[in-house]
């Protein structure tokens, strides 16, 4: 029994449910629930598992095959490192991290398509009240908004799929869209539909319209929460939809393509105009997100598991700090902060290191994956995807490399530096912050040196 998948969403609904009845415990809750979340990662087993013996189409699956064990490996984890590293934060929102964790692992492991919109939905939810933590409810509104719009697409999707084929279960509906005679004509609305649907989550343009808000307005253990756990899941999600399930034709494919390019070439150009480091995170976030789409829609999964880890380690260090500064320090604005990581090296560590590996430079990680990744769309021949990534990560690393030289180097541009230029902003305390990321930082040059250590993991 300990070894099925089911209780990495049970355990954590239970605690949050008794976490409800007993406020004063729901912290030690929330730890007991990712410590018990972290066990059932070693012991659980493979396999397809049908609760209350209701056989498939019907009933609620799960599934746990070696692609979302990756997933609820790394939603897991991430998601302990948030916590433990934002911790000062959680004051009241225990019980909605708990539901939140339930939420996230269910969406990748769940095998049918109306389970993972329950799932969705909690979720949603759970994020809502999450992005209220620094008390912006517009931004929350918003997101409520449009994430309720993404949904209801997503549901009328699935209910012309069910009027179709009779079945919602991934892998019965997978069987029945390859078999003999099915054309691809008669998905392209609920494929549409679907896709808007989950485009809302995954922040694609045009659907991305609640992000600059919420992610604008995050501290640092939300920030690393949307950023990363959500980011990580939701991508794993759209990976078994798009790359494994659904049959999409040739011609919208190159559609969803190039709305996902667009994605990341218009977000790094806003990257680039960006004057916090927040808002330059944030349409970053949203680069990655185009990316990392593309590459499923390529059926490209490996290099789009490596890129999700890549994004993921990376994020959860640098909206860490960006939130830490923002609402301890009292400004995440660059010109406000220059020269702050000749105070807090170890941050600076972590935080550079980071940048080096989502920009792809050599002897960090970002590097290996940048490079699997280009050799696996030259060997799919999709020369046209390589050149909107090479020109799209020469504008994320001009201004990535333009951020750090302004956090490290104190003064304006041709005057000496000097220490009495350095930025009156500090960030004292945050001993736990600073340990983590800069543990982090290490492990992604270990990584960048021996990457074949984490696929052998």
């Amino acid at each position: 029994m300990m070894n099925s998948p089911v209780l990495l969403v049970a355990f954590p609904l239970l605690l949050a449910f008794i976490s409800v009845m007993w406020k004063r415990g729901a912290k030690i809750l929330l730890s007991l629930s990712i410590a018990i979340n972290l066990y059932l990662l070693s012991v659980v087993k493979y396999g397809i598992y049908n609760i209350g013996n209701w056989k498939p189409p019907f009933g609620i699956t799960l599934v746990l095959d070696g692609y979302s064990f990756t997933g609820i490996l790394i939603v897991n984890i991430i998601f302990a490192l948030a916590v433990i590293m934002g911790y000062s934060e959680v004051k009241k929102y225990a019980s909605v991290l708990i539901v939140s964790l339930a939420a996230v692992n269910g969406m990748v492991l769940t095998g049918d398509l109306f389970n993972l919109f329950v799932f969705l939905e909690i979720a949603s939810i759970s994020g809502y009240i999450i992005s209220a933590m620094t008390k912006k409810y517009r931004h929350s509104f918003n997101y409520l908004i449009i994430g309720t719009v993404g949904s209801s697409l997503y549901l009328f999707g699935i209910i012309i799929i069910y009027n179709i084929f009779g079945t919602l279960n991934m892998a019965d509906l997978r069987g029945k869209l390859y078999a003999p005679g099915v054309t691809s004509g008669v998905l392209l609305l609920p494929i549409v539909l679907i896709f808007a649907g989950i485009a809302v989550e995954s922040k694609l343009f045009p659907f991305n319209g609640w992000v600059k808000g919420v992610y604008n307005s995050t501290n640092k253990l939300s920030g690393p929460i949307f950023a990363s756990v959500y980011a990580a899941a939701i991508m794993f999600v759209f990976g078994r939809l798009f790359s494994q399930t659904l049959l999409i034709s040739q011609n919208l494919s190159i559609v969803l393509i190039t709305i996902s390019l667009l994605t990341l070439f218009l977000a790094e150009t806003a990257a680039f105009s960006g004057n916090s480091l927040r808002k330059i995170l944030l349409f970053s976030s949203i680069a990655q997100a185009g990316l990392i789409v593309t590459l499923f829609l390529l059926k490209l999964d490996d290099v789009a598991i490596l890129q999700i880890v890549n994004n993921a380690v990376a994020k959860l260090i640098m909206f860490s700090i960006a939130g830490a500064l923002a609402i301890q320090a009292g400004s995440d604005k660059v010109e406000d902060l220059r020269g702050i990581f000749n105070k807090h090296k170890i941050m600076g560590f972590g935080f550079t290191t980071a940048a080096m590996s989502i920009i792809g430079l050599p002897m960090f990680f970002g590097f290996y994956v940048k490079l699997k990744v280009l050799i696996a769309i030259f060997n799919g021949n999709h020369e046209w995807v390589a050149v909107v990534l090479l020109i799209s990560s020469l504008i994320e690393g001009v201004y990535y490399v333009r951020l750090l030289s302004k956090l490290w180097v104190p003064g304006e541009e041709g005057v000496e530096t000097s220490e009495k230029y350095v930025t009156s902003l500090s960030l004292d305390g945050e001993f736990i912050l600073k340990c983590s990321v800069g543990i982090l930082g290490v492990l992604i040059v270990f990584m960048g040196i021996m990457p074949l250590v984490l696929l052998k993991i």
